[in-house]
């Protein structure tokens, strides 16, 4: 989650849908006024990955209008997205096995994604993940069930939809920050089998629906 009062803007960021690229790039820009936290410590804390409903929730306390603000969010392939995921805890398995030193939350991490991949293949862990994580709509839905969003994008035209939202919100339009892609590359015809294909298409019935999205 992002937050600019000067701006007016509010993003929503949905795990695994280039919101560190998005992060990265408004904060080195310096208009970001509201820092989030990971893990937050505080239950008034905002959450990185917090949800609108709990944004709203949030802004209310502070007796903030949230809809002065312009709130934005990205969405993507929801079969890509879940493979996303795997492809990250591999690679963080991977820093790991170097043995160098962390600090306490890599530390919390690095036992649960060991427990993650104990003794189970990169199909398992799959489907655990696809379980496990809240369909993107989740993220997207107030109290009531509505999409609020007053925009939508998507990772697939991403610097496209954010050169439309830094002209939404009056902020020169800028490349986005990528990080450096992992070294792991993951066949998702290999992977996904029909039933979690099938699995996948019942979670996120919203935005493949809404944007068309098909597995290949």
């Amino acid at each position: 989650m992002l937050i600019s009062h000067k701006h007016k803007f509010l993003i929503i960021a949905i795990p695994k849908t280039a919101s560190s690229s998005i992060r990265r790039t408004l904060v080195s820009l310096g208009v970001v006024d509201e820092r989030v936290c990971p893990r937050p410590v505080h239950k008034n804390e905002f959450k990185q990955h917090g949800t609108i409903s709990e944004a709203i929730t949030e802004f209310n306390k502070r007796s903030w209008n949230y809809n002065d603000y312009f709130k934005y969010s990205i969405v993507r392939n929801p079969w890509d997205r879940y493979l996303s995921f795997l492809t990250y805890y591999k690679t963080r398995l991977d820093f790991y096995k170097n043995n160098k030193p962390l600090n306490n939350n890599q530390k919390i991490q690095k036992n649960q994604i060991i427990r993650r991949f104990n003794n189970k293949t990169d199909r398992e862990i799959l489907r655990d993940l696809i379980i496990q994580n809240p369909a993107q709509s989740f993220y997207l839905v107030d109290s009531n069930n509505n999409i609020i969003m007053d925009r939508i994008g998507q990772l697939e035209n991403i610097q496209n939809d954010f050169n439309d939202f830094c002209r939404s919100v009056k902020i020169t339009e800028q490349l986005l920050l990528h990080k450096n892609k992992s070294k792991f590359t993951l066949s998702k015809t290999d992977l996904y089998t029909q039933e979690l294909v099938d699995m996948v298409m019942e979670k996120e019935k919203w935005v493949i629906n809404e944007y068309g999205y098909d597995f290949i």
